[in-house]
């Protein structure tokens, strides 16, 4: 039978007889992290390598989700029927945690895309610690959960503009029974979703065609100046691939591709899922080309 995972520290798991000198309990989660269904880490070591994490980011097989302010338990308890000599029970209590995220409208738009999915969940706690479950072969997993997104609440006086996420758990016994609570020498400050980068076009000829690539809400208001050769390619109008030389941005953040035969309606991208510094970016849509 698979039982719970313990840390009270690295390397020290928690005492699983009646007999424990010391409670080891995580603190507050302050961050959620969302899982696509079947994701696991192999081991509770590769669970706690921030560099596993950031591959199945990139990977997108992993969305680190915004901050988790006014986090609370919100269960619900089960209702019984009672007669005479019987009791049945009529509705199974809920495990359900409730937060709040303090949002921009790009951000509530991407969170929005998770309404009503059921995947996995994992917990960040303020210790750093994170909590998962562990499976019988040692690999460790997200709690299965579906999340609920509420409306865009516009700023007040009192409160940043903001949403509250609803988390709801297919089974608390999952935890209970198998949950794996360890401690990281990183916390989820350290932990990014994928940022979009908008490519925009400074100056296109026959020869060459110079870029610019920003990220942020809307068009971007962030240069990215740290892309190398391979992270960028220009594709024909039918979609083939297209021979460059890559200039790294200068001081004002431009990139230069040369090539022989660039013409309109060309188009430049990522190439896929780009990681700088453990921090990754995707192109939200390719750049069409018009040559002047």
């Amino acid at each position: 039978m698979n039982r719970p995972y313990v840390e009270c520290h690295e390397n020290k798991t928690g005492f699983r007889n009646t007999g424990a000198k010391k409670q080891c309990v995580l603190g507050k989660t302050v961050k959620f992290a969302y899982g696509i269904p079947g994701f696991k880490f192999a081991s509770v070591e590769d669970a706690k390598d921030i560099e596993k994490w950031n591959e199945a980011i990139a990977q997108k097989k992993l969305f680190p989700l915004y901050d988790a302010e006014e986090y609370a338990v919100a269960d619900t308890e089960p209702t019984y029927w009672e007669g005479e000599n019987i009791r049945i029970e009529t509705s199974k209590g809920k495990k359900i945690r409730t937060f709040r995220s303090i949002l921009s409208l790009c951000s509530y738009f991407a969170l929005k895309s998770f309404d009503g999915q059921e995947g996995q969940i994992f917990e960040f706690t303020n210790d750093p610690g994170v909590k998962g479950i562990i499976s019988e072969d040692g690999s460790v997993k997200g709690q299965t959960t579906t999340l609920n997104i509420g409306r865009l609440q516009d700023s007040t006086g009192e409160m940043p503009q903001n949403a509250v996420v609803t988390v709801n758990y297919k089974d608390f016994n999952e935890r209970e029974n198998a949950g794996a609570d360890f401690k990281t020498d990183w916390s989820h400050l350290e932990l990014f979703g994928i940022f979009d980068a908008h490519l925009e076009l400074v100056s296109a000829s026959a020869t060459q065609i110079k870029i610019k690539v920003r990220t942020g809400c809307g068009a971007g208001d962030e240069l990215i100046s740290t892309l190398k050769s391979g992270d960028l390619e220009v594709r024909s109008a039918v979609g083939a691939l297209v021979t460059t030389t890559f200039v790294e941005a200068d001081s004002q953040g431009i990139y230069t591709l040369t090539g022989i035969a660039f013409a309109t309606n060309h188009t430049i991208s990522l190439v896929g899922v780009v990681s700088i510094d453990n921090q990754h970016y995707e192109s939200t849509e390719p750049l069409k080309v018009t040559i002047t």
